[in-house]
């Protein structure tokens, strides 16, 4: 049986030819999902840092003014003239804090004043009422603002984003894929203002200049609803004294909600080009010729 060659129908007569230009829109589409995705995921997640306490360096101030009982690995608790207060492990994100800790360590801890819920929300203010008394300078704390103003805008942009690609892709709109090309190009920039922010957030681990009052000694004078990041006072207390030489050993890193939102700036800012290049490939070749 002859066949014509370079004949792309079948028996039926039907073309199965695909225009190449179908697997770039093919492609862009599962690049902008993942983009969205990633950089979704890591402004929602609240591993951006973590807090954790330098145990030689409280053994080393236990030997002086501080009782410092250690109760789990990396909690401990500190006694000062019969009052005291937790120093737990901690990781937060954008707008949270949250203890690093089992439900169970927190129901037995619960036992000794420990409050039950895990986190600490910036929006809301604090932990069942607490306040987050965190003595930072006033750049830092007008920086954490910006950091949530940042990242909220940013969910905005890339929500509108997607509508905005579905109606292009849909209804053929050159102009509308274009500029959903232009709105992940702006959500990757407002999410490097957000990650900028939170990395050099902890630049200064010591202010030179505290906002809480504290004596000749160097010790703050906390009120009962006041929690400091890694510091929570038990329930119930009229408040607690905390030093400034306690604030030191504290280390702070950097976790894997950090990374994955790098990764999501590079995949939003390859995603803004795939959609530019996309709108001048309609330009020349529509859609609906690319699938027929």
């Amino acid at each position: 049986m002859e066949t014509g060659g370079g004949d792309a129908d079948d028996e039926t007569g039907w073309n199965c030819s695909v225009h190449p230009s179908v697997f770039f829109l093919l492609g862009t589409l599962v690049m902008t999902t993942c983009a969205t995705g990633m950089l979704c995921a890591a402004i929602m997640t609240d591993h951006w840092e973590e807090v954790t306490w330098d145990r030689r360096a409280l053994q080393t101030m236990s030997n002086t003014s501080l009782d410092i009982q250690w109760l789990f690995d990396g909690v401990a608790k500190v006694s000062t003239n019969n009052e005291h207060a937790f120093l737990v492990p901690i990781h937060g994100g954008i707008w949270t804090l949250c203890f690093s800790l089992t439900e169970k360590e927190i129901h037995l801890l619960g036992k000794i004043g420990f409050p039950e819920q895990s986190c600490v929300n910036y929006l809301s203010g604090g932990l069942d009422g607490m306040k987050v008394c965190e003595p930072k300078a006033d750049w830092q704390r007008r920086m954490q603002n910006l950091s949530i103003s940042c990242a909220l805008v940013c969910l905005i942009i890339l929500g509108s984003a997607a509508l905005v690609g579905a109606f292009g892709v849909c209804q053929h709109q050159i102009s509308a894929v274009l500029v959903t090309g232009v709105m992940y190009l702006l959500a990757a920039s407002f999410a490097l203002f957000t990650l900028t922010i939170i990395h050099f957030k902890r630049v200064q681990s010591r202010p030179s200049r505290f906002d809480l009052a504290t004596d000749a000694n160097g010790w703050y004078r906390m009120d009962a609803d006041c929690t400091v990041d890694g510091v929570v006072s038990p329930l119930g207390s009229r408040g607690y004294l905390l030093s400034a030489h306690l604030l030191g050993a504290r280390v702070f890193s950097t976790s894997w909600s950090l990374d994955l939102g790098w990764g999501g700036v590079i995949l939003c800012v390859m995603t803004s080009v795939l959609w530019i290049l996309l709108s001048k490939i309609m330009r020349f070749n529509p859609i609906s010729s690319m699938i027929n």
